[in-house]
């Protein structure tokens, strides 16, 4: 699976995608992340499957259909 990877530097601070990692699990997708984006000291990182990300387009919410 896919994950990305989204960290900050302080509290307070806005999110910022720091890039993605493949893993089997979530357990391995925590464990890439910190290997591959621990150059700094974040205060805080967290994974998000790319199967749970929702698309944002241009058509209004309440024009579509809700199933």
């Amino acid at each position: 699976m896919k994950y990305h990877v989204f960290t900050r530097n302080r509290s307070g601070d806005d999110m910022i995608h720091a890039g993605t990692v493949q893993a089997d699990s979530d357990r391995l997708a925590r464990i890439y992340a910190h290997r591959t984006y621990d150059e700094e000291d974040w205060d805080f990182m967290g994974v998000v499957r790319e199967e749970d990300l929702l698309e944002v387009d241009e058509e209004p919410i309440s024009s579509r259909r809700v199933a």
